[in-house]
């Protein structure tokens, strides 16, 4: 058997893959491997540079956009390794960071999965959610008040683990086995984009240790797409999609009431933006209407996170993918 089986994700990113591809040859002694790219936009001959010069490739065509974790689950169908490393298409790898979180994770049986840290070209460390209970804190939008600050600690208490340690593994990099991936039920495949990982994470926190290795580090470019975020007022600081699928994720791991209260931070927060943005227009001599494009934006976020409370209020089995007219974020950019 193959030690590890490496699963990439393309979505119209074929340069960037064969860029990724090649930082794994080159850093690529003391294990055994194979690759794997699902192709959720396939276009004919928009790969051939890359099974040209990887030939034992398998490029398996997903047949549309099936999203992220369908995606990475159909990779794990067609894999052998007993290790597999879920990889951003928008990555390189740098030094030996594949093989040192395959050696930690067979030498240390307390973890099931390693993450990696990530840099930015230069070798700068970009900012990652080192715990769950950071990107719960994040989802709320609340003033920047000391008030509110002491409120969400006390609804969400900073998670303390060993060095190392965490309950949140970045997407981007997840190194685990297919045991580990067997036992929690594979990635949730109701998700279409963001939050999977927090959620694969939060399962496999439960059957064992994640860590973050200092000599694991890969550099993530970051690469846009259509559903990244657009607008970045206080507000608006994330997409539908991200909330979405943010949402959903709450609904899963924490159940309905902390779901209901994000909901009611969002119901609560669309009077008191247009009450705030009154108060600031005519404090400045402004009219009281002037420039209410956040405020719109964000009642139609609102709105459209509403139609779907009912389905995520009751856990309905579906793929929770916006639809076009509701990209609003890109729509209105």
């Amino acid at each position: 058997m193959l030690d590890l089986s490496i699963i990439i994700v393309n979505y119209k990113t074929e340069a960037l893959i064969l860029d990724c591809l090649n930082s794994i040859k080159k850093f690529d002694a003391g294990f055994s491997y194979e690759l794997i790219v699902i192709d959720n936009c396939y276009e004919p001959g928009a790969n051939k540079q890359i099974v040209s010069d990887f030939p034992g490739l398998k490029w398996i065509d997903a047949g549309g956009n099936i999203g992220f974790s369908r995606a990475n689950n159909l990779g794990l169908s067609n894999s052998v390794g007993k290790y597999v490393l879920f990889l951003n298409a928008d990555t390189l790898i740098i030094d030996h960071s594949i093989f040192n979180a395959l050696n930690f994770l067979k030498s240390n049986s307390a973890f099931v999965a390693v993450g990696g840290l990530q840099v930015d070209l230069n070798g700068n460390p970009l900012p990652y959610y080192s715990t769950l209970n950071e990107i719960r804190k994040d989802l709320y939008i609340l003033p920047n008040k000391p008030v509110f600050q002491k409120l969400i600690l006390a609804l969400l208490p900073t998670e303390n683990f060993s060095k190392g340690e965490t309950n949140n593994l970045v997407g981007a990099f997840i190194l685990t086995t297919k045991t580990a991936l067997q036992k929690v039920g594979n990635w949730d495949e109701d998700f279409f984009m963001y939050a999977e990982d927090a959620e694969l994470s939060f399962r496999l926190s439960k059957i064992g240790k994640l860590t973050y290795l200092e000599n694991v580090k890969f550099v993530h470019l970051i690469n846009e797409n259509e559903f990244r975020r657009t607008e970045y007022s206080w507000a608006n600081r994330f997409s539908v999609q991200v909330q979405l699928s943010n949402f959903l994720w709450i609904r899963k791991s924490y159940g309905i009431f902390p779901l209901l209260i994000l909901y009611f931070n969002y119901i609560l927060l669309v009077p008191s933006f247009w009450v705030w943005k009154f108060y600031k227009n005519l404090s400045e001599g402004k009219k009281m209407f002037a420039n209410p494009k956040n405020q719109r934006l964000l009642d139609k976020k609102v709105r459209i996170l509403l139609n779907y409370l009912p389905s995520l209020m009751f856990a309905k089995k579906k793929f929770f993918k916006i639809k076009q007219e509701e990209n609003i974020d890109k729509i209105n950019s």
